[in-house]
């Protein structure tokens, strides 16, 4: 059986950046999201942020399980166009190897105090 965990924390070292689409991004994404019989590997979190202009800023979090049970997180950040004339030019990508924590979050809004 592949070890697919360890290969995904070859390609990526302790954390990497490159241009969108190079070598390893496309072998990182083929892992990811190419389903699998070894192991299984699912988008748990997806966010988009605006940046500005020209650039947004998408993310997106899997979960790896290997039939061993072994349990792993990536995410890949990457930079994309924000008009239609830059589309399919993605600029960046930086890709990690993450732990989930739960984060307790407090919030202000509208209302009036007691």
């Amino acid at each position: 059986m592949e070890n697919v965990i360890e290969k995904l924390r070859e390609l990526i070292g302790d954390g990497y950046e490159g241009e969108a689409w190079d070598e390893t991004h496309e072998d990182v994404s083929a892992l990811l999201e190419i389903k699998r019989k070894e192991y299984t590997s699912v988008n748990v979190e997806s966010t988009f942020e605006d940046g500005g202009r020209w650039t947004n800023y998408k993310t997106d979090v899997y979960r790896v399980t290997q039939d061993d049970g072994q349990v792993a997180y990536f995410q890949i950040g990457r930079e994309v166009p924000a008009t239609e004339m830059q589309e399919g030019g993605d600029f960046s990508v930086t890709i990690d190897e993450v732990v989930p924590k739960e984060v307790v979050k407090v919030e202000y809004v509208y209302g009036r105090s007691a």
